[in-house]
């Protein structure tokens, strides 16, 4: 291979759709994300949370045998700072330790003078309200004692009785921290996928063919909303994305005539007439491309063949609204069962024929490998000017290599965004490996904001079938 996906940080570019678009379709991991991240601030505020209680008494500071108030300031906050010592005298403390029936006092006891009065403010804050209240008790049944020979003729009367508080001065407040913790997780999250999407090596603009693949670019088709209103929104109706389709964008049109343009281009100078339409996952949309590209080269006056290469999913009669009957199953006809077959189904698009069937067959690739496929291919190439197999995604099944091997070239449909490079790159090497040209890579679905006007921000959807259940046993024919 040519070309290697090895990325460095100056190769890197940001496609602002594609970041915006990969956080929004995350959006559920995001939110769940900030959601776990709210619920765990508040597991973490619970166990670090210590409650405060705080019990309160207020003091008059007068002199002793007298009522009269003691206004000098300077004498009222010494008495404040002699008050603190005392309490926290080892006396103090040993008194109120007895009392409580611990080893130490583990609480903030502070005396202060209310303003420019003569109000001393005793509290007492601790972790329970008892422990608060018993300390404080502690304090008043024995300070007068022990301050007796300390602040002489001061007299600290009581002139609020302290209470057992009933709340915390600082409660739990959860939800405030809780909605903060939520909204900061969710930017983060957002950045991360931001970030994700920024480093995420998979094709997100045109250029990225040329820059990441081994392969050459033959442009991109634009998004295209699938519903055109409420009611085919609410029916879910499976149908075709049709360039010939009266309600289709001009955009999506414009971007498929330009694109079967180089094709036609292409295969003209090459001198190629059947090309398989493949991609490397399920729902990139090649069915799509491949239909459109049939109907873009009909309305060229050229005779098309498209045959549904996808025996294990068909999906080209839903497309075109057709209703295929026994004699019009390729899956029948290619393993022989019967001897009339009337293959071409007429479309309502001149020159264009569909050759595919309904049924869906387990043994796919097996049928495929019968000589007679290589035969039928070789009588298409003779009846029509092109033809066109839309064949199942490469890295689901091994058809579309068997389609490669009788087709002149192979185009990959790869959808914006979807697929890393790497993966697109291994697939088409393998091909190649086996000596089959590859036409090119286009990509499908494109969205940017300078698109917004002409596409709807969507994606393209599991529309006809999905190809997760390859694995799992299907009957050979469905009613």
């Amino acid at each position: 291979m040519e070309k290697t996906t090895g990325q460095t940080l100056e190769n890197y570019k940001i496609e602002p759709f594609t970041l915006v678009h990969d956080i929004l379709i995350n959006w559920w991991a995001i939110l769940l994300g900030a959601l776990a991240a709210a619920m765990l601030s508040y597991v973490f505020v619970g166990i670090r949370y210590v409650p405060q209680y705080t019990t309160s008494t207020t003091f008059v500071v007068s002199s002793r045998g007298t009522t009269a108030s003691y206004s000098s300031l300077g004498s009222a906050n010494s008495t404040t700072a002699t008050f603190q010592k005392i309490i926290e005298s080892t006396a103090m403390q040993d008194i109120l330790c007895e009392k409580l029936g611990v080893d130490s006092i583990d609480a903030d006891i502070q005396a202060n003078i209310a303003g420019e009065t003569n109000l001393l403010e005793l509290t007492v804050t601790a972790a329970s309200p008892s422990e608060s209240f018993d300390i404080m008790e502690g304090i008043l049944d024995n300070y007068s004692s022990i301050s007796y020979y300390t602040v002489g003729d001061i007299v600290l009367n009581i002139l609020e009785e302290p209470s057992i508080p009933f709340s915390p001065d600082n409660p739990m407040n959860t939800g405030s921290v809780m909605k903060k913790v939520f909204v900061a997780a969710l930017a983060a999250f957002a950045v991360l996928f931001g970030v994700l999407s920024f480093m995420k090596d998979t094709l997100k603009t045109e250029e990225d063919i040329q820059e990441k693949l081994d392969a050459r670019s033959m442009g991109a088709i634009s998004y295209e909303i699938k519903y055109k209103s409420i009611r085919e929104l609410l029916r879910r109706k499976k149908k075709g994305l049709l360039i010939n389709d009266p309600l289709a964008g001009f955009g999506f049109v414009e971007s498929f005539r330009k694109f079967s343009a180089r094709v036609e281009y292409r295969m003209e100078r090459e001198g190629w007439k059947t090309l398989a339409v493949t991609s490397v996952s399920e729902n990139e949309g090649k069915s799509t491309v491949a239909a459109n590209l049939a109907i873009s080269l009909a309305e060229k006056d050229y005779r098309v063949v498209l045959i549904d290469g996808d025996l294990k999913r068909p999906s080209q009669f839903l497309i075109f609204g057709l209703h295929p009957k026994e004699e019009n199953e390729l899956g029948e006809f290619l393993k022989r069962e019967k001897k009339e077959f009337n293959l071409f189904m007429k479309t309502s698009v001149p020159r264009l024929y569909v050759v595919g069937g309904r049924n869906c067959y387990s043994s796919s690739t097996d049928i495929l490998q019968n000589e007679v496929t290589a035969k039928f291919m070789r009588r298409c190439r003779e009846a029509a000017d092109y033809v066109i197999v839309d064949t199942p995604p490469t890295a689901v099944l091994g058809d579309a290599e068997l389609w490669g091997q009788c087709t002149d070239a192979v185009l990959f449909v790869e959808r914006q965004n979807f697929i890393y490079a790497e993966d697109i790159n291994t697939m088409i090497d393998k091909f190649r490996a086996q000596d089959t040209r590859i036409l090119g890579v286009v990509m499908n679905g494109v969205q940017s904001f300078g698109r917004v006007v002409s596409s709807t921000v969507g994606r393209y959807s599991s529309r006809y079938g999905e190809y997760g259940n390859y694995g799992k046993k299907h009957k050979e024919s469905e009613q």
